[in-house]
């Protein structure tokens, strides 16, 4: 296994990490985004319940 480095060697290590953390900068936007949606879509999906709920309440009420 080699100890020393040169700098060019170190030079293009560093330039992997750097292009790396860019990488995964726009893996994390996109999986917030992602995040974003599903919440979204939760607070639909519980909107839609509720007017369901309260449809149903009101043709109980009406058959009675």
């Amino acid at each position: 296994m080699k100890v020393h480095r040169t700098q060019l060697e170190l030079e293009e290590i560093i330039e992997g990490y750097k292009t790396l953390i860019e990488e995964q900068k726009k893996e994390i936007w996109e999986l917030k985004k992602v995040s974003q949606e599903n919440e979204k879509n939760k607070n639909l999906l519980q909107g839609y319940k509720n007017v369901i709920n309260d449809l149903s309440n009101k043709l109980s009420q009406k058959d009675s």
